[in-house]
């Protein structure tokens, strides 16, 4: 029998549909709801398609409950109940108390038919009603969500009728990249293998595969024989018996196949990590000790361990080996746990030879300079999976970036970490990206680029997107590989290449857990996103997170072929956050896709992973470098051969220029709030260039930075943005066919044209200043020069006050402490957008926030009956409504920095103060010199305030809106005043150190490393004297 010819297709995702035992007839339907957003339309909640969803409005106000959908079902039918299926993450706007209706007439519904609260579940909840009721339209009331948020969402909503399924056509713009209805195909092949003859039969399936390697007579027979038993046994003990012999041939014939035809397997022992979140998990401070490096001979039959290192390093913990192509070495991380405080444990990168000799500390030794990015000092530095490169050198994952997470605001010690790379001896340590968020897991595909797990949450959920990425050993050509859009899996880490093929085996995980789930296979040629690339291996367990938590999990997995995988297995139900499991929930297994869960090896103490057959293996190609000489360069360059060739429309001609932003990573663990909205990215508007008519666009940009585009019309404003981010090495040049293109149909790098004009950035609006944007410093001044004098000063029309006047709220989360003017501006309802954190659309559509989304771009750009439009008199000039352009499209920030020693926070320094006021008393009159301080001094950047500007010449670049105005910064009462404002400007407590506080009590909480850099350092030092010169 052909195994290939016995593929079936479960539904094993909670999908509305599933509670049908036949296939129902479809019939389309029409729905309406009293609130909803573009993308989250009503529509989505009967389309059949769990990755959409109706969500009410979050953008602009948030209407509170009750809310409704009223389903118009086009005739009567009899309504049996009703099913709903929460938003995959069971996050914002899970129904908890609600009503069910069912009526003739969609204006009067009478009494409920049915009434209650739904529990947390990600899975379906099925509502049967008492006694059925028929009728033509159906309504769905949520009177209450789960924690008392004013918003309803449903993934999937089924009005329950025999023998019907009730579907919308969906909305043409739902909020799903990638994905279709259909669930991912299974692996799994063999039957229930609970009794004699489905035993029997995953035997003769076994067989079957085995034997398109080769014929194997014996194991033929062998089979028959039992068959024939099978036949002649009646008896419950004798067919026990028959049971595990049957059993043990299927062993025996899996474990023949050529693919295991190896005598050693290196296996890791370790429990599992004592704090069970992807952020925290491989910090030496979570790890727990365990026996190491083992290797396993005559593992097939009866294991014997060997450990490798056999007390050559002190007690402690090891992470994620790697074996050289040759089989001779063993890269791995270990964190000695001879340091008797948990919280300096660190991993550093090692190598050793299979056979235990030539130990060597690569990272964190003397030679090490534990140098941080651009200097920084905020976190431990730290080392692990380590990864053989085929050029020789040695791709890991490291702390060197220096950052802390963002979504985590402090509440715990939790860095982030990035890709890097070292030579093999350990020298020239430098990143291979520059993120701003956590990367896990390298490793080496046939092609000789490195295979990784980035997270992706710049202005999107920061739960659902850590996806897999390809980049090439020199840091270049980083692409996309899978999962950027998907949000199910919620998590995709430890990706490997499969033996002969172009596909990756990889664990579908969640985001907080360790890493640990369910097994699936990616094939790149079916696509890039969504549920058609996906196979899963190990179908009994759900997608940890987005399906709810099984009650097995895998990790670790080493693919042998298509169909048979080393790995780690637990049998105890996945531990979220919070939770732990057991120190020896771990142990080696083989996995087959006929459905086979072979045990390979147990250790009764501790938890077993990351299983390697110790055989050499095919040596990757080396691609060539393409930044050779250039690492002095501060600069590449991008090109796109076509802004137009996109996943979403424009109309040709209406993209004029293209916006470069720059990311700023969280410096330290913990940081005040900069925005409105949570855990925001500072961004910086490095500038614009033109883009041509035939949508090409070529530039230069800095080099080690993340960087962001967004295509702007002819008002500048931003038509369509990214939320990834891209970034260039020294001398790189890049190159796509367009933006947001479909790489699975198009290539993502094409040829530099030589006769392409490549553009210097034309700088943004405004003053030039370090960090990303400052609401105080570029947007403050406009205020100032034109809307103080209606809202702030004497009077506040429309409730609106623009004063620059910082607010003197506590700063903890969820309380930004800003200017009244910001305060005003983003919480008048519709006036500004804003991407809110975990609120913001799964994936960017034309003008769906920022400027164009809101009302005050356009009221600049247009006027009213209150305000004179774009140029005219009185009105906001262009240099203006760029500067708020700018600002309404980085989301609105207020802070461009993660400082707790802001310059926004300095107050006036009183004698500085009182002379400054005399002397503008003295200048231009007591009325003047009794304005709010805010209103004369931009206590940021001095030269920007209203004092200095409005009586100096619009030749001079000021405001003319005093007589007698100076007519240039030369003049001596200008300089009088200058050297009065600065006077009068207070100081700061503290100033950053290595991008720590500095102050005392530390806010930072990341003051401490410096201190246990210097430690480790001295201590690496020690170490080399005490052990003498090198032979």
């Amino acid at each position: 029998m052909n195994r290939r010819s016995i593929l079936f297709s479960l539904c094993l995702l909670p999908t509305i549909t599933s509670i049908f035992a036949a296939e129902p007839k479809v019939v389309y339907v029409k729905a309406r709801v009293d609130s909803e957003v573009s993308g989250y339309e009503g529509v989505n909640a009967l389309d059949g398609n769990p990755n959409t969803m109706w969500h009410t409005q979050f953008r602009n106000g948030n209407p509170k409950h009750p809310h409704e959908i009223v389903v118009d079902l086009g005739k009567s039918y009899e309504i049996t109940g009703f099913a709903y299926l929460p938003r995959p993450d069971g996050g914002n706007g899970t129904i908890k108390d609600y009503e069910f209706y069912v009526s003739e007439d969609d204006k009067e519904f009478g009494p409920p038919v049915a009434k209650g609260a739904i529990g947390r579940s990600l899975s379906v909840t099925t509502v049967r009603l008492r006694a059925n009721k028929t009728g033509r339209y159906a309504k769905l009331v949520a009177l209450s969500e789960i924690a008392g948020r004013p918003w309803t969402s449903i993934a999937g909503l089924q009005v329950l009728s025999d023998g019907v399924e009730f579907r919308t056509q969906g909305s043409r713009g739902a909020v799903v990249r990638g994905s279709s209805p259909s669930r991912p195909a299974l692996k799994r092949q063999g039957p229930d293998d609970g009794t004699v003859a489905g035993a029997l039969e995953f035997a003769r399936q076994t067989l079957a595969y085995v034997q398109e390697t080769a014929p194997l007579p014996q194991f033929s027979e062998e089979l028959k024989t039992l068959e024939r038993k099978a036949e002649q046994t009646a008896d419950d003990a004798e067919r026990q018996t028959l049971y595990a012999e049957i059993k043990n041939l299927r062993r025996r014939i899996i474990l023949s196949h050529p693919a295991l035809d190896f005598q050693r397997l290196l296996i890791n022992k370790r429990p599992p990590p004592a704090f069970s979140h992807q952020s925290d998990q491989y910090l030496g401070r979570y790890s727990g000790l365990g026996d190491g490096l083992v290797i396993l001979d005559d593992w097939k039959t009866d294991p014997k361990p060997t450990g490798v290192l056999s007390g050559q390093l002190p007690p402690g913990s090891m992470l994620h080996p790697d074996l050289s192509f040759d089989a001779r070495k063993i890269l791995f991380s270990y964190c000695d746990h001879g340091e008797p405080r948990a919280d300096l444990r660190r991993f550093f990168v090692y190598e050793v030879n299979v056979d235990g000799s030539g130990l060597r500390q690569i990272t964190g030794t003397a030679i090490d300079p534990l140098e941080g990015f651009e200097g920084r000092q905020t976190v431990m530095i730290e080392d692990w999976d380590p990864s053989y490169l085929p050029d020789g050198g040695i791709a890991f994952i490291s702390t060197r970036n220096q950052a802390g997470v963002r979504c985590h605001h402090g509440g715990r010690y939790c860095p982030t970490y990035t890709l890097y790379r070292c030579e093999h001896d350990g020298s020239d340590i430098r990143p291979m990206v520059y993120g701003e968020a956590n990367e896990w897991d390298p490793s080496v595909m046939h092609d000789g680029r490195i295979i990784w797990t980035r997270w992706d949450y710049i202005n999107r959920h920061d739960t659902i997107y850590q996806s897999l990425w390809t980049i090439r050993p020199d840091g270049t050509g980083t692409a996309h590989f899978y999962g950027n859009y998907s949000r199910n899996p919620c998590s995709i880490a430890e990706a490997r290449s499969i033996p002969g093929s172009h596909k990756v085996v990889a664990t579908a995980t969640a985001h907080h857990s360790y890493t640990a789930g369910s097994m699936i296979v990616i094939d790149p040629l079916v696509g890039q996103d969504g549920d058609a690339p996906l196979e899963r291996v190990t179908p009994e367990i759900p997608f940890p997170e987005t399906e709810g938590w099984g009650q097995n999990a895998t990790a670790t997995p080493w693919p042998l072929n298509e169909d048979l995988f080393l790995v780690a297995y637990s049998q105890e139900t996945h531990a979220r956050q919070g939770g732990r499991n057991s120190p020896n929930a771990y142990a080696i297994y083989l996995v087959d896709t006929l459905g086979g869960r072979e045990l390979i090896y147990r250790d009764a103490e501790q938890s077993c992973f990351a299983p390697m057959p110790i055989v050499s293996r095919p040596m990757p190609p080396t691609l060539p470098s393409t930044l050779a000489a250039k690492e002095e360069e501060e600069t590449g360059v991008f090109y796109v051969r076509d802004v137009y060739q996109s996943t979403e429309e424009y109309p040709q001609g209406s993209i004029k220029s293209l916006r470069v932003l720059r990311m700023y990573p969280q410096t330290t663990i913990r940081v005040p709030d900069r925005s409105a909205t949570l855990f925001e990215t500072p961004k910086q508007v490095l500038g614009t260039v033109p883009v041509e008519e035939d949508g090409s666009v070529a530039f230069r940009a800095p080099a080690k930075q993340p960087l962001m585009f967004q295509l702007l019309d002819e008002n500048g404003m931003a038509v369509m943005g990214m939320r990834s981010f891209v970034y260039l090495h020294p001398g790189e040049t890049a190159t796509c066919v367009g933006c947001h293109e479909q790489r699975n149909s198009s290539p993502t790098r094409v040829p530099l044209p030589s006769d392409v004009s490549i553009h210097e950035l034309a700088p943004s609006a405004g003053p030039r200043y370090d960090g990303g944007l400052s609401f105080a410093r570029t947007v403050q001044p406009v205020l100032d020069r034109h809307c103080i004098g209606c809202h702030g000063l004497e009077k506040t029309e429309g409730g609106i006050n623009l004063l620059g006047t910082m607010d003197a709220g506590p700063l903890k989360l969820g309380n930004i402490r800003a200017s009244a003017a910001y305060h005003s501006l983003t919480r008048k309802p519709g006036l500004v957008s804003i991407a809110h954190r975990n609120k913001e659309t799964a994936f960017s559509v034309p003008k769906d926030y920022y400027s164009h989304a809101g009302r005050l771009a356009r009221l600049l750009l247009d006027g009213d009956e209150h305000h004179k439009p774009l140029g005219g008199p009185n009105g906001v000039d262009r240099d203006g409504f760029q500067r708020i352009v700018d600002w309404l499209d980085v989301n609105a920030e207020f802070y461009g920095d993660y400082s707790w020693n802001k310059q926004e926070w300095v107050g006036s320094e009183p004698d500085g103060e009182k002379a400054l006021r005399a002397f503008v008393a003295a200048t231009f009159g007591p009325e003047l010199a009794e304005e709010p301080y805010a209103a004369l001094v931009n206590v940021c950047v001095p030269t920007e305030s209203r004092i200095l500007k409005a009586p100096l010449a619009v030749e001079s670049s000021g405001w003319s809106q005093i007589d007698s105005a100076w007519a240039s910064t030369q003049d001596t009462g200008y300089k009088r005043m200058l050297d009065l404002v600065e006077a009068s400007i207070g100081t700061l407590e503290s100033r950053d150190i290595c991008g720590t506080c500095n102050r005392t009590p530390c806010e930072c909480r990341g003051c401490w490393v410096r201190q246990a850099r210097a430690d480790h350092q001295e201590k690496a030092a020690l170490q080399v004297t005490d052990a003498g010169p090198s032979p």
